[in-house]
């Protein structure tokens, strides 16, 4: 008798039309498996015809009558719904072209995100939605758009400019974080460890302040290679030691954003881009963010040169000041 595994079949084609071929090498068509069954035969029909689901009891049945395992078709069954569900939403993907291309051509070309290219998914948007973690383009207008994003103080990024590229930016931090995982932070003992570190970040930002003479910016990632600023993995490390977590990541042109701070996973984190023309710049957004870490607590998400409207400008105002006495303080002229 013929061996039959799930691995070497069709998986596009509904378990019914394996159960056709075994009915016919047995000698039997529809109505006798019926019988056999205790079906009727326009259920049996509706299982040949894909139209009625494989049922663990149904399985069992044909496992019994065939000598074919039960798991064989569950796993045929289970192989042609994902089949379906992918279809679905390849289908639903072509019906909202724009939403594909909002997007910045860049995530194709940092690898970010590679369209047309990983497992089949050529141009129906599957991979983004890898990306971003999210079900549906709707799922993303929900959470990104829509108030949602993960944080207990909501923020839209509906206000800002280009919200495909922030929500991009956003995204990849939160990757490039899954990828060297962190204790949970507390935020008290978070804050205690960082008064207390201050003047060793402010010393490390005074002996830091210009560019090397050989680098025209501060860079952290080009498309030809890596190229690392030992400012910026010092900094890296002085900030994982407090138990902060410090990300450089490449932002876009139609997003311009030098600065980000949240709470992501219990840890707290300080997303800065990584293109900054002179390392003054870069130690102001870097100390602005670090005031929120020491003030603003868990609830809220904060983005630096960006068009938002903030729900506590107050708060924008105080990581200002703090920034302008940090720099004072390491010696930059204000």
């Amino acid at each position: 008798m013929q061996v039959y595994r799930c691995d070497e079949l069709a998986y596009v084609t509904p378990p019914g039309r394996t159960l056709s071929e075994k009915l016919e090498e047995m000698g039997l068509d529809a109505n006798d498996l019926a019988a056999r069954m205790g079906y009727t035969p326009k259920a049996v029909n509706d299982i040949l015809q894909g139209n009625c689901r494989i049922t663990p009891e149904v399985a069992f049945s044909l496992e019994v009558i065939t000598e074919i395992p039960a798991s064989f078709w569950l796993r045929r069954q289970i192989a042609y719904d994902e089949y379906l569900a992918r279809e679905y939403v390849k289908a639903s993907l072509d019906n909202q072209p724009l939403w594909r291309k909002s997007f910045p051509e860049e995530l194709d070309v940092r690898g970010w995100v590679r369209r047309g290219k990983i497992e089949g998914d050529d141009k129906s948007g599957l991979s983004l939605l890898k990306f971003f973690a999210v079900a549906s383009p709707q799922a993303w207008d929900g959470y990104y758009k829509d108030a949602k994003l993960k944080v207990a103080f909501r923020i839209s990024l509906a206000e800002v400019k280009d919200p495909y590229a922030t929500s991009a930016w956003i995204r990849r931090g939160e990757i490039l974080a899954d990828l060297d995982p962190m204790e949970k932070q507390e935020q008290i003992p978070v804050r205690k460890r960082l008064k207390v570190a201050l003047p060793e970040i402010i010393a490390f930002a005074a002996a830091n302040k210009t560019l090397p003479k050989h680098e025209k910016r501060i860079t952290y990632w080009t498309p030809e290679a890596e190229v690392v600023d030992d400012c910026m993995t010092g900094l890296q490390e002085l900030c994982r030691k407090i138990g902060i977590r410090v990300l450089f990541v490449q932002n876009f042109k139609c997003a311009p954003i030098h600065g980000m701070y949240r709470w992501y996973k219990d840890v707290p984190l300080i997303q800065l881009h990584d293109r900054f023309k002179d390392r003054a710049t870069m130690w102001f957004t870097f100390f602005h963010e670090l005031a929120h870490v020491l003030y603003h607590g868990k609830k809220g998400i904060c983005l630096q040169n960006i068009e938002i409207t903030h729900n506590h400008p107050e708060k924008e105002d105080e990581a200002n000041c703090f920034a302008q006495k940090c720099m004072v303080d390491a010696g930059f002229e204000m």
